[in-house]
């Protein structure tokens, strides 16, 4: 795929959270923040996606070799048409349950179904997260990420709304975790998954100004009704300066998925290699069908309960097959152990060590050994 030019992002205030579309939640590390200033802001976010994407949709076509948009910008609805798409957020249309609002189920006059995010505009890191994936709506076109269509505010009720493609499988970890889907106990749709993501991180890094997500994890991972995934949420997305790649405090990531330099706010080392060391961990989990940390009160189950460092210890007593889920049904123990070995080499401490997604990716289909 050509590589294309995508510029910066506005600065933002403060960091934003995850959505919930189709989510459970996950805890994420952040610095403390405030309120203040946040109605002033509201209104100067609005006015700039407003015209963000309405400008996007006047633009010509680009000449070749020159920076390109989405082919689909991100579109405004009024409020009243997401209130009806909704039956006025019933919650028997509810979702799931973000840290700024709710995500509800819904229909658009035309039969589209989508997924409504419905977040307050009192919080900076609210407006941060809203502004952010509006920006990237209208940049990235992939078939690995998933689409946000449109976007609406109700000044009245200071509300900001957000709409996306609805993806009727939910969220890999609610899939995977909870409600145990059969189609996730077949190893070849487990192992479609984990190369569908590796292609769509791998996508966002490729691109002539690479994109670190921020928050690779399997609730920001999301699948269609063929079960095929996506990466979602970019919340927390940001471009990779030309030249010093800086380190903000809205670059924080998710406890157990979050790179250790993620920890140091005085470094300069937050690049891809971040989202390579997430990718590590929800490899872990696709194969294991665990959760990161999982305590079950077993005396036995002890040395589990940290999954990167059991499979370090396995890795270390030639044991690797023992961390492979047993349930897993028509199981290719051989590819399985490779996917467990690929995690490994994404999980080392220094950045420079891991290897690219690129090369994460050829590992995984066999065109790239092992190093």
């Amino acid at each position: 795929m050509p590589s294309r030019a995508i510029s910066a992002p506005a600065p933002v205030a403060s960091p934003p959270l995850s959505h919930q579309a189709h989510h459970d939640k996950t805890t994420r590390t952040f610095p403390p923040l405030t309120v203040a200033g946040a109605g002033a802001c509201f209104s100067l976010f609005i006015t700039l996606s407003v015209c963000f994407c309405k400008s996007s949709r006047k633009r010509p076509p680009p000449p070749p070799g020159a920076p390109s948009s989405s082919s689909h910008p991100p579109r405004e609805f009024s409020y009243s048409t997401l209130r009806r798409a909704t039956a006025s957020f019933s919650p028997a249309n509810r979702l799931g349950q973000g840290g700024f609002g709710a995500v509800f189920r819904g229909t658009l006059s035309s039969g589209e179904n989508v997924a409504v995010k419905v977040m307050d505009s009192g919080s900076l890191q609210g407006e941060a997260e809203f502004q952010n994936e509006l920006f990237f709506a209208a940049k990235l076109d992939s078939p690995h990420v998933v689409p946000v269509i449109g976007f609406s505010h109700d000044r009245k009720r200071r509300r900001l709304l957000l709409v996306y493609r609805l993806m009727d499988n939910g969220n890999l970890q609610d899939a995977l975790l909870h409600r145990r889907c059969p189609e996730l106990m077949d190893w070849g749709k487990r192992f479609s998954v984990a190369v569908s993501v590796a292609e769509g991180i791998e996508h966002l890094h490729g691109l002539e100004r690479p994109v670190i997500h921020g928050d690779i994890k399997p609730s920001n991972v999301l699948l269609d009704k063929l079960f095929s995934a996506k990466i979602a949420d970019f919340g927390l997305a940001r471009v990779k300066p030309e030249h010093v790649i800086s380190s903000t405090p809205s670059m924080r990531g998710t406890v157990c998925y979050a790179a250790p330099e993620y920890c140091n706010l005085d470094n300069n080392n937050v690049s891809e290699k971040c989202d390579v060391y997430s990718y590590g961990v929800l490899l872990l989990v696709l194969v294991s069908g665990r959760r990161p940390l999982e305590m079950t009160g077993s005396a036995s189950e002890i040395q589990r309960a940290n999954l990167m460092s059991w499979a370090r210890k396995l890795a270390r007593r030639g044991k690797l097959v023992d961390l492979v889920d047993r349930k897993l049904q028509n199981l290719d123990q051989e590819q399985a152990v490779l996917c467990i070995k690929v995690a490994l080499q994404c999980l080392q401490r220094l950045p420079v060590s891991r290897p690219s997604m690129k090369q994460v990716l050829g590992m995984l289909k066999g065109e790239v050994s092992l190093p």
